[in-house]
Formats: structure tokens, C-alpha cells, sequence
């Protein structure tokens, strides 16, 4: 039988691990659509947008710049929804909304993807803002390069300093001498590792499935349930 810290952890895991999955799957969909431009990863689209700017690639470069905008909007608005709820997890099933809307809008006008643009990002936008804490842990569930770097660290703080690191030294703080707890080593790898499979996932499905994005929709569904029964009755326990 699982004690209560372990099924703690797991949840935190299914958790990290199901919204992570769900973003990939996203991004593989918009990026496939949209040509290379990622509806919520910001970093590889600011990229671009410098890039079409030195090349004078006007019309990309107004429709990357026109993303990275309305994502930037799309936070500003869920944040402020976010902020009115008690239980935070429901802003996700506006995200789940979007993405159904956007689906329509996908099947119904196929050659003009820049109607489904702006649900894409404004739903990334809204998964980032919506839950950013895991068990007290900071992690985002729509990139992973932070995610990368938190993993390595907490290895090496948990598994590869001497234990003489945990006696601190002058000058300071206990906190930084800490050793990581197991889920600082594994919610930022199961983050990372669970993104490539849902964005495989969606890189499949965009070609088997004729709405696509129906799968990350109920999976968020889901997810509210899971969140709504495992998690603090807090907003508090989201931010």
C-alpha cells in the first residue's frame, strides 16, 4: 500500500507529467500549421523574429510578431481570470474550450490557419498563467529549457555534492545548502521527457485523427478532475 508522501509524489508527477504532455502536443499541431511558429514557446519565435527582421522577411515577421503579441495579451487576460477564481484549475477548461473552438475552426477553414493562431496562443498563454507551482516546486508546463536546468541542478545537489555541502558555510543560508528533495529531481525530468512524447503524440495524430485536437481537450478535463481531488482548496497553492 502507498503511503500518503508517495502518492503525494506521484500525484505531483501525474500532474506535471499531463499538462507537460498536453503542451507538446499543442506546439507540434501549431507549429505544424502555422509553418514553424510555435503557439506558446516564445524563445524559438523571439529567435525568429529577429532573424525575419535582419532578412526583411516583412510578412513573417509581422505574423511572428503578431503571435508573440497576442500571447503576451493572451497572459495579461489569464491572469486576470485566474486571479477572480478560487479554484484556479477551472481556468482550464476555458483552455479546453479553446482548443475544441480552435479544432472547428481548423476543420472548417483549413487554408486559413491564421483563425486558429490566436486560440492556440491565447490556450498556451493560459496554461502557463493558470498553475506555475507543483507541491512548492516552480515549473513551467509549457517550455522546458528552465526545466532542463532545474533537473541538472537538483541531480547534482541531490545525488553528486558530498554530503559535507549540508553543513553551511559562513555567510550562507541554510536554504542554499539544502539537499533537493526527490521530487526537485524528478517533476522537472518527467516535465521534459513527457513534452517530446506529447509532441510526438500530436505529430502523429495531425495525420490520423481528423480533429486532433479533441485529445488534448478531454485529457484537460481530466486533469481539472484530478486537480480539483489531489490538490490544496487554495489559489494560493497554484501561484
Amino acid at each position: 500500500m502507498s503511503t500518503p508522501a508517495e502518492t503525494s509524489l506521484l500525484a505531483l508527477l501525474r500532474h506535471v507529467a499531463g499538462l507537460s504532455a498536453i503542451a507538446g502536443y499543442v506546439e507540434a499541431i501549431g507549429f505544424s500549421d502555422f509553418s514553424g511558429i510555435y503557439p506558446g514557446i516564445m524563445t524559438g519565435n523571439t529567435v525568429q523574429f529577429g532573424l525575419t527582421f535582419a532578412k526583411a522577411q516583412w510578412a513573417l515577421f509581422g505574423t511572428i510578431g503578431l503571435t508573440v503579441g497576442l500571447f503576451f495579451i493572451g497572459g495579461i487576460l489569464a491572469s486576470l481570470v485566474r486571479w477572480h477564481l478560487r479554484r484556479p484549475p477551472l481556468e482550464l477548461l476555458l483552455m479546453a474550450a479553446l482548443l475544441i473552438v480552435a479544432g472547428f475552426v481548423r476543420l472548417l477553414h483549413p487554408a486559413q490557419p491564421m483563425l486558429e493562431l490566436p486560440l492556440l496562443v491565447f490556450s498556451m498563454a493560459m496554461q502557463g498563467e493558470t498553475i506555475s507551482r507543483f507541491g512548492g516546486v516552480s515549473l513551467q508546463t509549457i517550455v522546458v529549457t528552465s526545466n532542463l536546468l532545474k533537473f541538472s541542478d537538483a541531480l547534482v545537489g541531490r545525488y553528486l555534492i558530498p554530503s559535507a555541502r549540508h553543513a553551511p558555510r559562513t555567510g550562507q543560508s541554510q536554504s542554499a545548502t539544502q539537499r533537493p528533495e526527490l521530487k526537485e529531481v524528478l517533476m522537472p525530468g518527467f516535465a521534459w521527457l513527457s513534452y517530446g512524447i506529447g509532441a510526438a503524440a500530436g505529430a502523429v495524430l495531425i495525420h490520423r485523427f481528423w480533429f486532433p485536437l479533441a485529445v488534448p481537450a478531454v485529457l484537460l478535463a481530466l486533469m481539472v478532475c484530478d486537480l480539483m481531488a489531489t490538490r490544496p482548496h487554495t489559489a494560493d497553492a497554484f501561484r
